[in-house]
């Protein structure tokens, strides 16, 4: 594959590391990681959620410094371990990275809104956190033939699942009514820090643009959204290239005009949002040119013949 377990191992721990910077980012001391990152995810969750989240957001409030510096320590030491930690702690790096993964999910980031009927890539699903443990799971140490515990045609699988389920996700009745696309697009503005001028000049007109033509634009997602699904999914091996292509074009397009990536410059981002996961996942099912296989018989007659060449080199 283009990119060794080794090498995802380290972008495995890229993205830990500085997930774990940005959570010492000054603003994240202060009241607006809560009311910016935390309270807003408490909106429309099922009963059965609700209490516990609201748990968490509270218990956020009283302990803010000493949570968020926690945070921090553990993503941080997550992805210096992936760095530098030898190769026999491997296993034990992903186990807890998984572990963490599903508590910052669901303690951060209310499991993306799943369960609320407003989830859309666009905005993130099924969450950025939970790509971590899908590449985890690619370097988890199996055996000596360079897979994973999640083989890369497993992975390939899971891109092609994702971009089905945000088809999926697209058909929800939010998705239909007027101004939501274009809401989406425009709470990225005003974020405040280097998204000033990186994002706010060009969200601002596409965000009055789809205003327009919401419902077009929503069934030409979907059907983007199928086409990749089902083109991931059913082409064989050495035809992927053009079609990871696509899934990364596509990727970085909601990247930047419906994540902002992530916020990332404005100061309260908390990581980079699933449109670079995206990326990286179709990096990482990549597949190089396959070796040249002779067959066995034409091997052993290449071998006769030379055989014989060098015998009648040496009699002369």
């Amino acid at each position: 594959m283009l990119l060794s377990r080794k090498v995802l191992q380290r972008v495995l721990g890229a993205l830990w590391l500085i997930d774990g910077l940005l959570q010492f980012q000054p603003q994240m001391f202060t009241m607006d990681m809560v009311n910016g990152v935390m309270k807003p995810m408490l909106a429309g969750q099922p009963a059965i959620f609700e209490p516990s989240l609201q748990f968490i957001v509270t218990q956020t409030i009283l302990h803010l410094t000493a949570v968020n510096l926690f945070i921090g320590i553990v993503q941080v030491c997550l992805g210096l371990g992936f760095f530098l930690l030898p190769d026999r702690w491997v296993k034990d790096l992903v186990i807890a990275s998984v572990v963490w993964a599903l508590i910052v999910w669901y303690g951060g980031e209310g499991m993306s809104m799943l369960f609320t009927g407003t989830a859309s890539i666009l905005t993130g699903a099924p969450g950025a956190v939970l790509f971590y443990p899908l590449l985890g799971f690619a370097i988890y140490p199996r055996k000596n033939d360079g897979e994973g515990l999640l083989p890369r045609r497993y992975l390939r699988w899971t891109l092609a699942g994702f971009w089905l389920f945000g088809a999926l996700l697209q058909l929800q009745s939010i998705w239909w009514q007027p101004g939501q696309i274009s809401q989406t697009i425009s709470g990225y503005i005003g974020m405040g820090g280097l998204d000033t001028w990186l994002v706010d000049s060009l969200l601002t007109p596409v965000s009055a643009l789809t205003a327009n033509i919401e419902i077009p634009l929503n069934i030409g997602l979907i059907v983007v959204f199928l086409a990749l699904g089902i083109a991931l999914t059913v082409v064989k091996r050495e035809q992927l290239p053009p079609f990871l292509i696509a899934s990364i074009v596509v990727s970085v397009i909601f990247w930047y005009f419906s994540q902002a990536f992530g916020g990332i410059l404005s100061g309260m981002a908390t990581d980079f949002n699933s449109g670079l996961l995206v990326v990286v996942m179709a990096l990482a099912v990549w597949p190089t040119a396959a070796p040249l296989r002779i067959p066995v018989r034409e091997q052993r007659e290449r071998e006769l013949r030379g055989a014989e060449e060098t015998g009648a080199a040496q009699q002369v």
